[in-house]
């Protein structure tokens, strides 16, 4: 075999082993936010229920009881789901060669961490880091930086998916951190906010880029004919 087509083979098989790794993230991404999607439902259905059973169930033992079990229900997916996006942020600008290998170093800080601090700091941790990551690729998205690894071209699509993912990681911290109840309404809504807005960007770059290139070539348009008119003037 020439080296030649050695190298091509290796290629190959790095290509495809990314591939692997980015669509198993993808469907674990999926069932998790499915799962708690679920719990949610399942928690407004119970909590309406209640509610229309004794008005003032809030103030019972029932209430206590129930936001307990809730907690219960969401926390291992809410962990899991902390890891699996601290594992997709690294791909924007790690060599796909080195993605694994980097986000088995994170989550060993974050072992670390959870060992001497506990769980919640230790994915606190985790999630911070990822945070200030996922604020500088938009920052570079922005900036319209090269060093940036997407699936798809557009700096509608991109700024979309790191918006998106930026939002995750803010609901993920809230979920974690946040006691007080304004300051938890406060980032609930910046979570909401941010995903919203990613994923309108990401599911309607090509309709958004549309309408930005004809509102800028009418606004060319109305810049020439303004200085043609201006020039006829001045003429007369």
């Amino acid at each position: 075999m020439s080296r030649k087509n050695l190298f091509t083979k290796k290629n190959l098989f790095r290509i495809e082993k990314s591939r692997t790794y980015d669509f198993i993230l993808a469907l674990a991404t999926i069932a998790i936010l499915v799962i708690l999607s679920l719990i949610s439902v399942y928690g407004t259905v119970e909590s309406w229920i209640n509610s229309v059973k004794n008005p003032d169930w809030t103030s019972t033992w029932l209430y206590a009881d129930y936001l307990n079990r809730m907690n219960k229900y969401a926390y291992p997916f809410v962990v899991a789901l902390v890891l699996v996006l601290c594992m997709c942020i690294p791909k924007r600008f790690i060599p796909r060669d080195f993605l694994l290998e980097a986000s088995i170093v994170m989550l060993a800080f974050s072992i670390a961490v959870s060992v001497v601090w506990g769980l919640v700091i230790g994915l606190a941790f985790l999630l911070i880091i990822s945070a200030l990551i996922q604020m500088a690729v938009v920052i570079m998205v922005i900036s319209r930086s090269r060093r940036l690894i997407f699936e798809r071209e557009g700096i509608m699509v991109q700024l979309g998916s790191a918006l998106l993912h930026l939002g995750f990681v803010v609901f993920a911290l809230d979920l974690l951190l946040i006691k007080n109840t304004q300051s938890h309404l406060d980032v609930f809504w910046l979570a909401t906010a941010l995903i919203t807005l990613g994923s309108v960007l990401s599911f309607y770059s090509k309709e958004i880029s549309t309408a930005l290139k004809r509102i800028s070539g009418a606004r060319a348009v109305q810049e020439e004919e303004t200085i043609a008119d201006s020039a006829g003037f001045a003429r007369d």
